[in-house]
């Protein structure tokens, strides 16, 4: 795993629960969404919408390091597709709920 596909999460200053910070590889700080956690396979991802743009979506693997969640950017595209897959599933169902 190379470090530049890691994003550290920070606590945000506001206290929502569904609101998110992260930083790039440039220290860069910005908000996400939260706009849902998957698991596919056993392994658990996130999809995140920037909240400045909620056109920019974001979907990251989620693992733990030293009890604090890593997201890391998915470089194989079959992984990936499983994951979007799961999640338009997963819209589908709520769309049928109401």
């Amino acid at each position: 795993m190379k470090k530049d596909d890691l994003f550290e999460v920070v606590t945000p200053e506001v206290e929502e629960s569904d609101v998110i910070e992260l930083l790039d590889e440039n220290g860069v700080a910005t908000q996400f969404n939260i706009i849902a956690n998957l698991e596919v396979d056993g392994q658990e991802y996130a999809i995140l919408s920037n909240v400045e743009d909620d056109e920019d979506v974001l979907i990251f693997r989620v693992s733990e390091e030293n009890d604090e969640f890593v997201f890391e950017t998915i470089e194989d595209e079959d992984e990936l597709n499983a994951v979007v897959d799961a999640y338009n599933e997963l819209l589908d169902e709520m769309d049928d709920e109401e």
